[in-house]
């Protein structure tokens, strides 16, 4: 018997259109988050929708940012970052934490009695983590942080600012919790 040993090449990867991607993408209906953090001694900001829990165990969480943002280079050097999940309330914030090119402090939207761990906290903001960075991952024209939970506080005021088709939108108030998900869920992707 003889063994082939001829190396294998990749198949060259495509990849589909940025706008079909881009359009495909706003078809998710997303919460909307700020990640923060301290630039030069002041709060700074910046929206995403690309935020997700990883683990729970221990609690872990993930941003991606562009790589070339003022945000990368102020968390990659202090390697601490916040992340408040936004209401209907902090539309103006998220607003002004997503414009293009524009500079993104945040000192009309925080609140220091509100201070949770290290990082800049939204005033109002239905929840908010403070991080610590363990990972970090250079992909695309992206940088993912991965990150450690070290503190954790949640408003049980105000409904979830959501991001669907390009647009900031609100949801409708339910008339009564459904039944099967009253109290703690455990996590969906265990």
């Amino acid at each position: 018997m003889t063994l082939d040993l001829t190396p294998i090449t990749k198949p060259t990867l495509e990849s589909a259109p940025a706008a079909d991607f881009a359009d495909a993408m706003s078809a998710l209906a997303s919460g909307v988050a700020l990640v923060t953090c301290w630039l030069d001694g002041r709060p700074w900001g910046m929206t995403v929708t690309a935020f997700a829990s990883v683990s729970a165990d221990p609690p872990t969480i993930l941003v991606s940012l562009a790589a070339t943002s003022a945000s990368v280079r102020a968390i990659g050097a202090a390697r601490m970052l916040g992340v408040s999940i936004l209401g209907e309330a902090q539309l103006e914030a998220a607003r002004h934490s997503s414009a293009p090119g524009a500079p993104k402090f945040l000192e009309p939207f925080i609140d220091l009695r509100e201070a949770v761990g290290e990082s800049p906290v939204i005033a109002g903001a239905l929840a908010h983590l403070d991080c610590e960075v363990t990972e970090r991952v250079e992909i695309a024209d992206h940088t993912v942080f991965f990150a450690r939970v070290r503190e954790a506080r949640t408003s049980l005021d105000g409904a979830p600012l959501v991001y669907f088709r390009r647009a900031y939108r609100t949801l409708a108030r339910p008339t009564q919790a459904h039944p099967s998900i009253r109290g703690r869920v455990p996590c969906l992707s265990s």
